[in-house]
């Protein structure tokens, strides 16, 4: 009789944990939908929106502006991104520090990046207030490739309201960017990917974490694919 009550408890115990896990994967499931990530990953990455696309392009700009930069000699600006667009608006201010890399002190290698950016987006699926770092090295150099590669790391941390159904987030997202290429003649991305870790929680104090790669396809354009799902995405 005793092991009959003990077996009973036990059951019961099993049943009502494997409930409360059940529970708790549909509630982490429902906190943000994988279409609302995407969302996420596209507007962190769009030029409009001062994302990643951006802050390459001005990496560019600056290794292009210092063809005879000095080995080694570090230097630093700030640039100030006010967009108003078609697809929403944008202020943000990012700070840049680079240093150029040789070898032997001569004959250039890369430059070494490192980026701070601060600041807010609307546009018509959510607003954010953000913030972010990043590391890069932009490799390439040499006049006669014609392509740069950036490699690094990109982040991008703050607060989302998405306008679809009101869901409030504090989100953090992390990119770390293989051999992103960018044509020199046009400074347009032409391919790489990027592994995209995202994790944050709800109002409701639901919690979510998605994995996911992108896939930049050139012609401004990238893939997302996260949980099976492949999501188009416009830089």
């Amino acid at each position: 009789m005793k092991n009959q009550i003990l077996n009973s408890i036990v059951f019961a115990l099993a049943v009502l944990t494997f409930t409360s896990c059940g529970k708790d994967r549909e509630a982490i499931k429902a906190a943000i939908s994988d279409q609302q990530l995407a969302d996420l990953v596209e507007s962190a990455l769009q030029e409009e929106m001062a994302g990643l696309t951006e802050q390459v392009a001005t990496m560019v700009d600056i290794a292009q502006q210092n063809v005879v930069a000095q080995c080694g000699l570090t230097k630093d600006t700030t640039i100030v991104s006010e967009n108003e667009t078609l697809i929403g608006s944008a202020s943000y201010t990012t700070d840049y520090t680079w240093t150029l890399e040789c070898e032997n002190d001569v004959t250039p290698l890369n430059y070494d990046f490192v980026c701070h950016t601060e600041g807010s987006y609307s546009n018509n699926r959510m607003n954010s207030n953000d913030s972010g770092d990043a590391n890069w090295k932009l490799s390439g150099l040499n006049e006669n490739v014609n392509e740069f590669l950036a490699n690094g790391v990109y982040s991008r941390n703050g607060e989302q309201t998405f306008k679809s159904d009101g869901t409030y987030t504090e989100s953090k997202m992390d990119m770390t960017v293989t051999n992103l290429a960018i044509d020199k003649a046009s400074e347009e991305i032409t391919g790489g990917i990027a592994q995209v870790n995202a994790s944050g929680k709800t109002d409701s104090g639901e919690s979510f974490t998605f994995d996911g790669e992108i896939t930049f396809k050139g012609n401004g354009k990238a893939t997302l694919t996260v949980n099976g799902k492949t999501f188009n995405l416009k830089l």
